[in-house]
């Protein structure tokens, strides 16, 4: 029987974050962009950061100082059916943001080099 990917585990430098369901990972890497000339089609390359976006719940145990200040910190995706992969030099991107209800709900958006699979 097939298995599909049900849910993530994320950990930055080797703490976890407490993930809600609905992580995502954006793999990042070369993107290409048509060009066009008289007669031909081709393209350019350009290089596109990997993103892992995720909302945890906040506790009196959640370290946000640790989470707001992440720069240049190894972040890897786990899933629940083997498949992982760890962004490198990875920041966040975005100003946090606490929703004071349902578990105190705050959104972490992860940007760094393209996804290598490990």
């Amino acid at each position: 029987m097939t298995m599909y990917i049900g849910r993530a585990k994320i950990t930055f430098d080797g703490t976890e974050l407490d993930s809600a369901p609905g992580a995502k990972i954006t793999l990042g890497g070369v993107k290409r962009t048509p060009v066009t000339t008289m007669y031909k089609v081709g393209y350019s390359e350009s290089l596109v950061p990997a993103t892992i976006e995720c909302e945890i719940a906040v506790s009196d145990a959640t370290p946000l100082e640790t989470i707001r200040q992440i720069a240049g910190a190894t972040v890897v995706f786990r899933t629940d059916i083997g498949k992982s992969w760890m962004v490198a030099n990875a920041f966040v991107e975005d100003p946090l943001a606490i929703t004071a209800k349902e578990g105190g709900k705050m959104t972490v958006k992860l940007t760094g080099d393209p996804a290598e699979a490990v």
